[in-house]
């Protein structure tokens, strides 16, 4: 299955580490912009589903860049969940009247934020095969907080390396990821000190302990691998 892609808007670094981390436990995408004009940026450069945005932002108002994109036809879908310090009654009608889906005033509980973003994409992204806690392509299954691979109801032992490699593989499915690129994710890798060929014996690897599972994931020459979707 694929993930669902989240874009937080948030300048305190705590926050967005909170945000990131719980949302990639709960299987969803993340990215994270400290400003309104990367936010707008990354929202340029790739599908998003969601935006959790805070409203003091270094460079403005986050109401102004949702108001934006509820005038742009590209945006307007996009659900909006502000997420800020001002709690006053006159502070949330201003935010949900400037087109955000839902208002929810810091400090909060990770479990009700979960719960909120949750509630709006099934509205939202009916079609998405999303569930929370877990990521599913062609019959694999991994459990992201247990940190388990399932084929067949059974348990594939993996190397942290290995299961790493599956996770971003899986998180974006369909998607071509160049070795570099996977060096740099998997392997927190810089300055060459993990070549390109420790990649292909991973994939090997991988592809040997899922059995015929190990079909979906394909070699893109020359670039790297990508997995391919449910149904392909």
């Amino acid at each position: 299955m694929s993930a669902i892609s989240i874009l937080v808007i948030e300048d305190d670094e705590a926050v967005v580490e909170l945000l990131s981390a719980a949302f990639r436990d709960a299987g969803h995408l993340v990215r994270a912009a400290r400003t309104l004009a990367e936010g707008r940026r990354l929202l340029e450069q790739a599908n998003t589903d969601m935006i959790i945005m805070d409203r003091g932002l270094p460079d403005g108002d986050g109401l102004s860049l949702c108001l934006t994109l509820r005038k742009d036809s590209r945006f307007r879908g996009v659900p909006i969940i502000m997420l800020t310090g001002k709690d006053a009654p006159p502070d949330k009608v201003l935010g949900l009247r400037f087109g955000a889906d839902d208002y929810l005033a810091k400090p909060f509980e990770m479990d009700e934020l979960l719960a909120r973003v949750d509630a709006i994409l099934r509205r939202t992204c009916p079609g998405a095969v999303f569930l929370a806690g877990r990521l599913e392509a062609g019959g694999i299954v991994l459990d992201l907080p247990g940190r388990r691979v399932m084929v067949k109801d059974g348990v594939i032992d993996l190397t942290g390396r290995e299961y790493e490699l599956l996770r971003v593989l899986m998180e974006k499915a369909g998607t071509v990821l160049t070795r570099e690129f996977l060096l740099g994710t998997v392997w927190k890798a810089q300055g060459g000190t993990v070549g390109r060929k420790t990649v292909d014996v991973t994939v090997m690897n991988l592809r040997r302990k899922l059995g015929d599972k190990g079909a979906l994931i394909v070699a893109v020459r020359p670039d790297g691998y990508k997995m391919l979707p449910a149904g392909k």
